[in-house]
């Protein structure tokens, strides 16, 4: 079976974008959930991949669904490998389909600043090529070495700028896909109409279970002339939170707006910026084409954080954490086994957003024994007109020597966290994801009648369930 497989898949895209069994369960053994990495560092690993392709082309990748459905196989589309949920990892064997052999920019539209890319291409390569003309994505997420513009839509990606510019979804206008059994499908090449539906919203943050974004038409910015940083201490979290609320339901904005709660400002952020810093913090920045207007709105928002007890720090800090925006996915920043780690991203309006901060992280830290040391270093990192994110990242040291054992503990943690935040009224995920992390909770989030629709859409559009079969809770 698997060499027949093998001969099919290279008389597709050429056998050297055939990767075998042996070195398939190598390349493709995890993403960066922590379990996955864990139970890799174990022999255990949870990916199991028969074999994995690189297509070059969207007609190759059509080519390889309609084989998969003929023999019954199932494809786990492959990005960057960055996903903190486990959605890439092939937990049902089959195939891996990297999608990384199709990284071409197919075309720039300089006047309506818009690009054809495909969704191989990593996102710091493709901002590093759009800043040679003087443009930028202005999707920065913390992985941009790793992430692909296709994973960053899977997922429903966001970046540090995301206040401003929108999540990922909010930089996409269209989308080139392949459905689960073989067709390839252009969306309509804006997605402000009402011709229909909006169907390119349906594969955004679907996770590859509906079908494979193979392409995007996404919008570009011109590289802002001018920047301007705040920051601004607070003598409570709650003044910091509503400082956040009149700057982002006032019409201001910021492209980035992160609020650190004492102990994070303390550690996390006061390590990444090499300043003491002992109270709630919040780090702005405003950027544009005009700088006189850049400054005018750095001005208005200090004046709203000074309203309500903010006291302005050098924005010398600002700058600093932005050349280190992306310190915290490396060594010492990033965890390493034998830690246990895993950030719980929840997302809810202004008028629940500190019930859900107290119960979230109060829920969090009485899951963990004394023993494990639990660190956790919580901030509201993305804002909405609505509401704000709380990304609350923890930490055990050291865990159980016993993968089943730290399994356990790590599963105890999410599931108070998660379970807190549902009942204090937020959405289980803001930006990364659900993956296999959180399909558990999925019919909470959705109900009954929700998950039947889903459920219904899968079958409609995969009925062989060949793509991430058991995802989002499917």
């Amino acid at each position: 079976m698997v060499a027949d497989l093998h001969s099919q898949l290279a008389a597709i895209v050429g056998e050297a974008n055939v990767i075998p069994e042996s070195e398939a369960r190598i390349h493709y053994a995890n993403d960066q959930w922590w379990y996955a990495v864990a139970a890799t560092g174990a022999g255990q690993s949870i990916s199991r991949p028969q074999i994995a392709v690189r297509p070059a082309r969207t007609e190759q990748v059509a080519a390889i669904v309609r084989l998969a459905n003929e023999l019954r196989v199932p494809i786990t589309p492959w990005g960057g490998g960055s996903g903190v949920q486990g959605a890439a990892n092939a937990d049902q064997g089959g195939i891996v389909l990297d999608l990384r052999g199709m990284q071409r920019v197919r075309a720039i539209d300089t006047k309506s600043l818009t690009c054809v890319v495909e969704a191989g291409l990593a996102c710091r390569d493709f901002e590093a090529m759009l800043n040679e003309r003087g443009l930028s994505f202005t999707h920065y997420p913390a992985s941009a070495e790793w992430a692909t513009i296709g994973g960053s839509i899977a997922a429903r990606g966001s970046g540090v700028l995301s206040t401003k510019y929108g999540k990922i979804e909010e930089h996409v206008l269209s989308i080139e896909w392949v459905t689960p059994t073989g067709e390839i499908v252009n969306t309509p090449n804006v997605p402000r109409h009402a011709a229909g539906p909006e169907l390119t919203q349906l594969l955004v943050g679907a996770e590859g279970v509906f079908g494979i974004v193979t392409a995007a038409t996404v919008k570009l910015h011109l590289v802002p002339k001018r920047r301007a940083f705040g920051v601004y201490a607070f003598a409570n979290l709650a003044d910091g939170v509503e400082a956040g609320r009149r700057i982002m339901t006032t019409g201001l904005k910021p492209p980035v707006l992160r609020l650190y709660d004492t102990h994070a400002a303390s550690h996390s952020l006061a390590r990444a910026v090499e300043t003491p810093l002992n109270a709630p913090t919040m780090v702005m920045m405003y950027d544009g084409e005009y700088p006189e207007l850049v400054d005018l709105e750095a001005k208005i928002g200090g004046d709203v954080c000074r309203e309500l007890g903010g006291t302005e720090l050098d924005p010398a800090i600002g700058a600093l954490w932005w050349d280190r925006r992306y310190v915290f996915y490396y060594p010492p920043y990033a965890p390493e086994l034998p830690s246990i780690w895993g950030t719980i991203d929840v997302v809810a309006d202004f008028e629940h957003i500190e019930a859900v901060y107290d119960a979230t992280t109060t829920a969090i830290r009485a899951a963990c024994p004394p023993e494990f040391n639990l660190s956790l270093n919580p901030h509201f990192s993305h804002w909405y007109e609505w509401g704000s994110m709380i990304y609350a990242r923890m930490k055990v040291p050291t865990g159980p020597a016993k993968l089943e054992e730290a399994k356990a503990l790590h599963d105890a943690i999410f599931k108070a966290g998660v379970e807190a935040a549902l009942d204090a009224g937020a959405v289980i995920n803001d930006h990364h994801g659900v993956g296999l992390r959180l399909a558990p909770y999925m019919p909470a989030q959705y109900g009954d009648g929700g998950m039947a629709t889903l459920r219904q859409i899968k079958a409609a559009l995969d009925p062989n369930n060949i793509l991430c079969p058991g995802k989002l809770g499917l």
